[in-house]
C-alpha cells in the first residue's frame, strides 16, 4: 500500500511520497485554501501512484472532519471532501497528533510540538488524546504558546525561549504522570541540552504516524 504522507503547517506543507527521506514541500500561507494544497501535491507528485492519503491538520479533527478553520490557513477547510479530491481514502488527524503516532514508543507518552505554535498530545496505553497546552496561563500572564513559539524563538536574545521550553516540559510531564515526553516540531533543534525523562523528535516522525493511521487495513 503505497500512502501518501501530508502534514500543513504554518509555513510549509510537507510532503512524504515514498519514505522517510523522500520529503517535499509546498508554501503554506494564510491564503492556502484546500483546492489549492490538492492542486499543490498533485503537481509535485507527478505520475506516482498512492493508494491511501494520511493529512496531519492544524487544528481540532471530529470524527475524522476538521471542526474548523484554521487561524494561519485559507477557508473552505471544513466540509471539503478530501477523498473525492485526492481519488483515494483519506484520513485526517490533528497534526500534533500524528507527530505523536509517530513517535510513540509505548507506556504514556506527552508529545510537544515547537514549530509556529506548540502543538501537544497525550497517548495513554495506545489511546491518542488532543490537547491544547499552549492556551495556559503562566505566571507572567503569557499563554504557553506566546512563550515558546516561533515568534518568541525569534525575538530572543537571553536563553528565555529554551528555559520556558524546559519548564514546560518538565511540567507537563509531571502533571500527566507521563513516561517520557518527545519534544518534536521544526524548533526542537534549536535546543540544546535536553530536559531529564525527554526525547527530541523530528518533523520525520510525521511520516511514520501517517504510515500508522492505516495499521488496521489489510492489504
Amino acid at each position: 500500500m503505497n500512502i501518501l504522507v501530508l502534514d500543513i503547517g504554518g509555513t510549509n506543507v510537507k510532503i512524504w511520497k515514498t519514505g522517510e527521506s523522500d520529503k517535499e514541500k509546498i508554501p503554506s500561507s494564510k491564503e492556502l485554501t484546500p483546492t489549492d494544497l490538492v492542486a499543490g501535491v498533485k503537481k509535485l507528485t507527478g505520475d506516482w501512484k498512492f493508494d491511501r492519503v494520511s493529512i496531519g491538520y492544524p487544528g481540532d479533527i471530529r470524527h475524522g472532519h476538521p471542526t474548523a478553520e484554521p487561524w494561519n490557513l485559507g477557508n473552505g477547510w471544513v466540509g471539503f471532501d478530501y477523498a473525492a479530491a485526492f481519488g483515494v481514502p483519506t484520513r485526517i488527524m490533528n497534526d500534533a497528533c500524528m507527530q505523536a503516532l509517530g513517535s510513540y514508543e509505548g507506556g504514556r507518552m506527552l508529545y510537544l510540538g515547537f514549530g509556529t505554535s506548540i502543538g501537544s498530545a497525550f497517548i495513554f496505553d495506545g489511546t491518542i488524546i488532543p490537547l491544547a497546552v499552549g492556551h495556559l496561563k503562566l505566571h507572567n500572564d503569557k499563554t504557553m504558546d506566546e512563550a515558546v513559539n516561533r515568534k518568541a524563538l525569534e525575538s530572543d536574545s537571553h536563553g528565555k525561549w529554551e528555559k520556558a521550553v524546559v519548564e514546560a516540559a518538565m511540567s507537563l510531564k509531571g502533571m500527566f504522570f507521563a513516561d517520557y515526553v518527545v519534544l518534536g516540531g521544526g524548533n526542537t533543534k534549536k535546543i540544546e541540552e535536553l530536559p531529564e525523562g525527554c526525547r527530541r523528535g523530528g518533523n520525520h516522525n510525521a511520516y511514520f504516524g501517517g504510515l500508522r493511521m492505516w495499521e488496521d487495513v489489510k492489504t
